[in-house]
């Protein structure tokens, strides 16, 4: 008699929570999702937690349980008690059986594969990027005739400050290196008429911000210059 009554309590024990004690972790996040107002992330915490199976989530204590999982408010917690009960009284009566359910595992679909692409050498890249100077036929025909800063011909301020200096020069007593008839009657004709005649034997010096510099005979720079 007894050996028939321990086999009809074992027969009676909810068949749920007696595969809810072989269920992977993964398989008991699946199981307490099927608690209306449990998601992935709570279902997740709750089995963290410790509460692992509907039924212990149904025997839980709010304050317990909102202690226990994080972001959980006593209130949430209630709701959450009372809908586990609810569902697990529906379990131990076979209303619903969510014993298969908890066993199946979805499927993934399969990944793609990642696109292949072919690289390049290291050292082709680092040709790649080395900069290069392009150089002109412009470049080239200023090169051979010695100016490698500017252009090749005598650029407006360049103009006007060797008119300033050489009118300055006259003024402070230097001899007039052209024929004054020929020029307006002021230090600044003579030294533009100078300038013009190219008989100033001046040089132009230029410069890069880089400290580099060039001096460059004005008569050379004459040579590809307008003045008017």
């Amino acid at each position: 008699m007894a050996d028939g009554s321990e086999k009809k309590k074992e027969n009676d024990t909810p068949k749920a929570e007696v595969d809810a004690e072989a269920l992977t972790p993964e398989e008991s996040i699946s199981l307490l999702t099927n608690i209306p107002g449990v998601g992935p992330k709570t279902a997740e915490k709750l089995a963290e937690s410790g509460y692992d199976t509907i039924k212990k989530v149904s025997e839980g204590d709010k304050e317990a349980l909102a202690a226990a999982v994080t972001g959980l408010s006593e209130a949430k917690a209630d709701a959450v008690i009372g809908e586990a009960f609810d569902l697990q009284e529906k379990i131990d009566s076979g209303e619903i059986d969510l014993s298969a359910k908890a066993k199946s595992k979805r499927k993934k679909a399969p990944e793609p594969e990642p696109d292949k692409h072919e690289l390049p050498a290291l050292e082709e890249i680092t040709r790649a990027e080395e900069r290069k100077n392009l150089i002109t036929g412009y470049d080239v025909d200023k090169a051979a005739i010695g100016v490698t800063i500017g252009p090749k011909w005598l650029t407006k301020y360049e103009k006007a400050r060797i008119i300033g200096a050489r009118s300055l020069q006259i003024a402070m007593g230097a001899p007039v290196m052209i024929d004054v008839r020929k020029a307006p009657m002021s230090r600044y004709g003579f030294a533009e008429l100078e300038l013009k005649s190219g008989v100033l034997p001046m040089t132009v010096r230029r410069s890069l911000p880089t400290g580099e510099s060039i001096d460059v005979p004005l008569t050379l720079l004459l040579k590809h210059s307008r003045l008017e």
